[in-house]
């Protein structure tokens, strides 16, 4: 008889640097295995004012009375790690990359609203560099769907094709992305080297990576790295009122770290159907992150 799918259920959110420090004390090796249906639920979730508060000075967001477009997923993050960190999970969580997020909104959620939270993932694909996998979250206002997210996670694995997180040859611009973004408007922003620790007070995102360039060393990184997420956000909240409308769907492919301190270079740009083009990368042209916001959002079939 097959076993019942684990679900960890929470009434208070697990503590991400507990969850850090458990990642990093793990014992699993990165090596090809099944990954089972992993769930975990809380049904009482608030957005704490503090927090939310630092969330805003740290990526631009304005204080409105509304989650931000992205808030949700900072929110549930700890609960995406404790579902990694499962003792079903094969893979150990620490040098996991996340490469690709797809944001959907159906309607905007007031900052004092209770909401209750699904995350689960399961199966894996084989790709160039190792093993992808998908974490689903599912977010409820009132027993109505109201936000979800795809969270797309990258396990290398021994023998896969290596992506050097050293240096890396010039990038090539793509003519076709270039030409979306020849009349875009542009922002230039300073990246601050404290960017990791401002964000990560407000996330509660300790990995060392993002901390300072002492901490980031020992995991290849020549300094500490922005957080991937913080880019995103930061690069929403500049799209002003084009994130304000109720449905929304936000796609966003991370492409190479940022590291800390940086100038970085914001463009958007219109595309069909009121939809617009975003993308965050160097002035040196290394790209950072490319991505989507269009208005709508796909019918839940789950």
């Amino acid at each position: 008889m097959p076993q019942t799918p684990p679900v960890l259920e929470f009434d208070v959110l697990p503590s991400l640097p507990g969850e850090l420090l458990r990642a990093a004390l793990s014992p699993r090796a990165a090596r090809p295995a099944d990954v089972p249906r992993l769930e975990a639920r809380m049904r009482h979730l608030r957005a704490e004012p503090r927090a939310l508060a630092r969330y805003r000075e740290v990526t631009g967001f304005p204080a409105n009375g509304f989650l931000p477009l992205t808030y949700p997923q900072v929110l549930v993050t700890p609960l995406h790690l404790a579902v990694l960190n499962h003792p079903g999970f094969p893979y150990r969580l620490l040098g996991m990359i996340h490469v690709r997020n797809r944001i959907q909104q159906w309607r905007r959620l007031q900052e004092g609203a209770v909401l209750s939270v699904h995350v689960w993932v399961e199966g894996q694909r084989e790709v160039r560099q190792g093993r992808e996998l998908e974490v689903h979250t599912r977010v409820e206002e009132g027993g109505t769907l109201a936000w979800s997210a795809v969270t797309t996670m990258l396990r290398r694995l021994p023998g896969a094709a290596e992506r050097s997180r050293g240096a890396r040859s010039p990038f090539t611009p793509d003519p076709e992305e270039e030409a979306r973004f020849a009349s875009s408007r542009t922002e230039h922003w300073t990246v601050r080297e404290d960017t990791g620790r401002r964000y990560a007070l407000a996330s509660g995102d300790f990995n060392p990576i993002h901390l300072h360039a002492l901490t980031a060393r020992p995991f290849g990184f020549s300094r500490a790295i922005a957080h991937g997420m913080w880019t995103v956000g930061r690069g929403v909240a500049a799209l002003g009122q084009e994130a304000e409308a109720p449905a929304l769907t936000l796609t966003s492919d991370f492409r190479r770290p940022l590291l800390l301190p940086a100038r970085a270079v914001f463009q958007a740009a219109p595309l069909a159907e009121g939809a617009t083009a975003y993308r965050v990368r160097g002035e040196d042209l290394t790209p950072y992150v490319l991505g989507e916001l269009r208005p709508g959002a796909e019918p839940s079939t789950s």
